[in-house]
């Protein structure tokens, strides 16, 4: 992580990893309640690298976030520390906009594919039992919740959306895909859109974390997930089991 803070201007230079649209997402969330605080701006360059490569599709107050680097203007500065309270109020939008007209309680996110790993790398990774014993108690939370009418899921891979879908007894609500808009942030824009919650169906994945944290929900999950890196994102965190 690279930073340069030019007083003179009130300008943060910041260099973000390139990583996962939730990583990235968990930087600018940092870095805005830091520059508002401090009466700061900040210049985040979105990086990308061969694995994962994204367009910048949402805007944060405070906070210019641009595709290239100005490696000149940015310099190493450990001591800086951005730390969110719970309480901060995000600021920010989605740089597209859809006709976005319906409703669910509930929106499951079913993380697998690069969060599976046979020998469990370290906890914020599952192996696929227990993602199977994930998907088996969330059934059966939202079949037995009440509060839950309306449901809908994203996944990683169509195949557990099916399997969920055919087991679960409450209505189940279909999401669009006909924009010209990339998949991956269609589904997060829907991860910030439920009417109740967010469940986190894996043991980890800061995509649904961070989306809970800009929606103000809460993100229902698994008590397996305290020892994973969850706890500093200062979520509102309920638990299924």
């Amino acid at each position: 992580m690279y930073i340069y803070i030019d007083m003179a201007d009130n300008i943060v230079y910041f260099s973000g990893r390139p990583d996962g649209i939730g990583n990235r997402i968990e930087q600018l969330i940092n870095i805005q309640e830091f520059c508002i605080e401090n009466n700061l701006h900040c210049n985040y360059s979105w990086n990308n690298s061969n694995f994962r490569n994204y367009l910048p599709l949402i805007s944060f107050d405070n906070i210019e976030i641009v595709n290239t680097k100005n490696s000149n203007n940015i310099k190493n500065s450990s001591n800086i520390k951005f730390n969110r309270t719970k309480d901060f109020r995000i600021r920010y939008k989605f740089d597209f906009n859809i006709n976005f007209n319906i409703k669910y309680d509930t929106i499951i996110h079913v993380r697998a594919t690069d969060r599976l790993n046979s020998n469990i790398k370290n906890d914020d990774y599952s192996n696929i039992t227990e993602l199977n014993i994930f998907i088996e108690k969330i059934i059966n939370y939202v079949n037995n919740n009440t509060e839950i009418n309306t449901y809908t899921i994203i996944s990683d891979d169509n195949r557990y959306i099916d399997n969920i879908k055919n087991r679960i007894n409450k209505q189940f609500i279909t999401l669009s895909y006909d924009y010209n808009i990339p998949n991956e942030w269609l589904d997060y824009y829907y991860l910030t859109k439920p009417e109740k919650n967010i469940i986190m169906c894996c043991k980890f994945s800061s995509y649904s974390i961070t989306a809970a944290v800009l929606a103000n929900k809460p993100l229902l999950c698994f008590k397996q997930s305290l020892k994973s890196n969850l706890p500093r994102y200062k979520a509102n965190v309920q638990f299924i089991d």
